[in-house]
């Protein structure tokens, strides 16, 4: 039970022992202790080293020592009453597995708790600031109840690029009516934010994920995303592999960006894509791009399931 889950919140409370102007090379270092996790976090939080600055910036070192000094009297309590907890649930969480951990971290109170698919299994990351922040830290062991619940429905729908064809089409239709039901009787805008978190969330290659919608004037103009922040906040039709989707009403399906002529990068770590125009009345109403960090990631499955959920979005 030890062995799943890990307090590393004292990496965490070392940021006490640096003065204010020097956070931010306290932040390089923490990143290099969990790179991944606080990767993600960073990602989910649509932050990249410029904005992260500022978020930095809004710490405050008087609440992270009251913080520091609450968790160091009251953090083995909450801990214990957590694995109690966890003995309790512990068939719906499969531990025979072994493809989860739990991480209690402080990061910037951004979020309270996150799954982070790993090479080694999935972290489920909660961020004690938050829980600090927010004023449920004293009930800690719910905290984490949450988090572990979430998992539990995170291990039902997440779609992994390594499944099987066949189980890959049951969890997209099992995602799918999760999309539905948690859009229903939300407006236009409201709906783009939930799809594109839904999408990154349960899809672990989905590395980007948000919309463009169209100005009326043969440009696109970024809207709700998840992932790392981006230049092209305005493309034009035309431009890329965004404008040429737009342009022509097709879905552009791209395996290897790298061998694209007319591609406008976002991030070096982009390998591949996939943009689907939403057309209303024969117009391009906006559209759906997707960005996988690994080559060849999206296929005609990825596809149908897509053009589903952008017609959820349109046909409601």
């Amino acid at each position: 039970m030890r062995s799943i889950f890990r307090d590393f919140t004292y990496d965490y409370f070392s940021i006490l022992s640096y003065p204010k102007e020097k956070w931010g090379d306290f932040w390089a270092a923490y990143r290099e202790k969990h790179p991944r996790v606080l990767e993600e976090y960073m990602f989910k939080n649509n932050l990249d080293d410029r904005t992260l600055s500022g978020e930095i910036e809004k710490l405050e070192r008087r609440e992270i020592d009251r913080l520091s000094h609450y968790w160091e009297s009251h953090g083995p309590i909450e801990k214990g009453r957590v694995l109690k907890n966890l003995g309790k649930i512990s068939s719906q969480l499969h531990l025979e597995r072994e493809d989860f951990v739990i991480h209690i971290l402080g990061a910037l109170g951004k979020q309270e708790h996150l799954i982070v698919p790993t090479s080694k299994g999935n972290v489920v990351m909660i961020d004690l600031l938050h829980c600090w922040s927010e004023g449920n830290i004293k009930d800690f062991s719910a905290v984490a109840m949450r988090a572990l619940e979430d998992f539990i429905e995170y291990s039902e729908m997440n779609v992994r690029i390594s499944m099987s064809l066949e189980e890959k089409v049951q969890r997209f239709d099992r995602l799918l009516k999760y999309i539905e039901m948690s859009t229903k009787g939300c407006g236009f805008d409201e709906k783009m934010t939930i799809i594109s978190k839904l999408l990154d969330k349960y899809v672990d290659y989905y590395n980007w994920t948000g919309f463009y919608l169209s100005d009326g004037d043969n440009s696109l103009i970024l809207g709700p995303y998840v992932g790392e922040p981006t230049e092209h906040v305005r493309i034009d039709f035309g431009s890329g592999i965004c404008g040429q989707a737009a342009e022509t009403k097709s879905v552009f399906l791209i395996p290897d960006v790298s061998q694209e002529t007319n591609y406008l990068s976002c991030s070096a770590r982009t390998k591949s894509e996939i943009v689907l125009p939403l057309i209303v009345d024969e117009r391009v109403i906006g559209e759906l791009d997707i960005d996988s960090h690994f080559q060849n990631s999206f296929d005609d499955l990825d596809r149908e399931f897509l053009e589903k959920t952008c017609r959820l979005l349109i046909e409601s």
